[in-house]
């Protein structure tokens, strides 16, 4: 469970800071337009739960709670274990009285992201970058994968776009591999994950373009749904293009 510690330089190195701010602003600008995609995320969790009866659950890339039901999972499970690489002071502050909360601050990469900053340091080869499968080191119950997959590498990816000398390709190769490890978790437990995997560009009415944003297999499922999320409409995260991603719902529970 040591990989799990987090690097405090890296959440400012890497930006998480002010990646997690701009995720609360970024809602509020969008005025209700995130809504469709928080309801299907938090009726998918509480479908699952109602099919599933865990006791114990745990949410991976917590967050700001946007996208999960805490009190309707808190009047169904005895554990609710919240995990994220680093927690608002709000929702720190809203959970503070909550008994069955337990709150883990973990690199949910299990430790590849102080890999990724000793190897800037050192100038090595991608290839000398561990990636290892994320151990939580306590009763997990029932996981949810929340809309986290595709951040556990767009973070890293823009650090070492910027910061070093490596092409697309070799940055690509790590993105899979973060990703890849985080399925590969989910695949062995008892798991829901819930990610974005494509995004499609929009001028005006007229589609621009569109870029995966998931670069291995998805699994298959007992219950899969999907739908679309009205991520940006403002224009600022692509100038002068509206952002919508298209979003998975994947029940991995074992028969």
């Amino acid at each position: 469970m040591t990989g799990n510690k987090v690097n405090k330089n890296i959440l400012r190195k890497f930006g998480y800071k002010a990646d997690q701010q701009g995720i609360i602003n970024r809602y509020l600008r969008e005025m209700g337009k995130w809504d469709n995609h928080l309801h299907k995320c938090r009726k998918y969790i509480l479908d699952s739960l109602q099919y599933h009866k865990p006791d114990v659950v745990t949410f991976l890339g917590s967050g700001w709670l946007l996208d999960i039901p805490l009190e309707e999972v808190e009047e169904k499970c005895r554990t609710i274990n919240l995990v994220d690489l680093m927690r608002p002071s709000q929702v720190r502050h809203k959970v503070s009285g909550l008994n069955k909360v337990k709150l883990y601050e973990h690199d949910l990469t299990g430790g590849a992201l102080e890999g990724i900053r000793k190897a800037c340091r050192k100038k090595l080869d991608i290839n000398d970058i561990d990636i290892p499968v994320y151990e939580p080191g306590f009763e997990t119950g029932l996981v949810f994968s929340v809309n986290v997959l595709t951040q556990l590498d767009s973070l890293p990816a823009d650090f070492l776009l910027h910061k070093t000398k490596m092409e697309h390709r070799e940055i690509d190769k790590l993105r899979k591999a973060l990703q890849a490890a985080h399925v590969r978790y989910l695949k062995n437990i008892d798991s829901i994950l819930i990610t974005d995997y494509i995004e499609y560009l929009k001028a005006g009415d007229k589609m621009t373009g569109h870029n995966d944003l998931v670069y291995t297999p998805l699994p298959d499922g007992r219950r899969t749904e999907e739908w679309t999320w009205e991520f940006d409409s403002s224009g600022k995260y692509y100038k002068g293009k509206n952002v919508i991603f298209g979003v998975k719902a994947i029940d991995l529970v074992k028969e």
